[in-house]
């Protein structure tokens, strides 16, 4: 790892202790590990708030991305806890990380799942779906490159069944699964295109775009009645498609989104 994206998290990490602590998904920020065997600096843990089981209750997602799970340190995992007219409560609260419960993939070493949440109806069912940020899952023999899970709300709570899991360059999303860059860093959620379908913008902001290192993208992703999908998916960077702004070494565009 460069010593640019060293003191880059350096910055992101210090910024983040200076804000209020209301770590929604959209604020939160990766962490560079110094060495594949390190201990990342302090995860800054995202939480996000959505109706999952469509009572009429809020209910609460909590990322927990240094969660050893098993022999797996750092693996990362979610805790859900459901709202009531007595507020919420840990009674019949769930946990997710990966290989549990049907979650897709497998918790692996530093992993940091949880370390990123966003909330939306993805398939319009009435029901609140949870995206979670992988962002140093490796793809394959790749790693760090990250990946974004997403789990879906029912009557019955939120459930892994039928849970998809998204990285660049599967399932026809633009970009290609690089070592160190962090998809799934940053999570949002919105109906950018009005079709009453909740969309997932992830934050890749340790992209290298057009040669230059850690420059910063961010993919979107649409939802439809079949969930989300990488069809028509798009990119954005500065410089690019009249993006304000250009593409600079370092920038890490992504960081962030709301």
């Amino acid at each position: 790892m460069g010593v640019r994206r060293v003191l880059l998290v350096v910055m992101l990490v210090a910024a983040l202790g200076c804000w209020p602590v209301v770590a929604w998904a959209a604020g939160s920020q990766p962490e560079r590990r110094t060495a594949r065997g390190g201990t990342p600096a302090a995860a800054a843990v995202a939480s996000v708030e959505a109706d999952f089981n469509n009572d009429g209750f809020a209910d609460l997602a909590v990322g927990v991305p240094r969660e050893g799970v098993g022999a797996a340190e750092l693996a990362g995992a979610v805790n859900v806890l459901y709202g009531s007219t007595t507020g919420l409560s840990g009674s019949g609260s769930q946990l997710f990380f990966q290989g549990g419960g049907g979650v897709t993939d497998v918790a692996e070493p530093f992993d940091s799942f949880g370390a990123a949440l966003a909330a939306g109806d993805f398939d319009n069912d009435g029901f609140a779906d949870l995206a979670v940020g992988a962002v140093s899952e490796d793809i394959g023999a790749t790693l760090d490159a990250g990946a974004v899970n997403v789990l879906y709300g029912s009557a019955a709570r939120l459930t892994a069944t039928g849970d998809q899991q998204f990285f660049q360059g599967n399932g026809g999303l633009i970009g290609v699964a690089e070592e160190g860059d962090f998809f799934g860093a940053a999570l949002a959620t919105g109906d950018y295109d009005n079709d009453s379908f909740a969309d997932l913008a992830v934050g890749v902001p340790f992209e290298d775009v057009i040669g230059v290192l850690d420059a910063g993208a961010v993919n979107v992703l649409y939802g439809s009645a079949g969930r989300l999908s990488g069809a028509g998916n798009q990119q954005f960077f500065q410089g690019n498609g009249g993006v304000l702004g250009t593409r600079e070494e370092g920038d890490a565009f992504g960081s962030s989104l709301a």
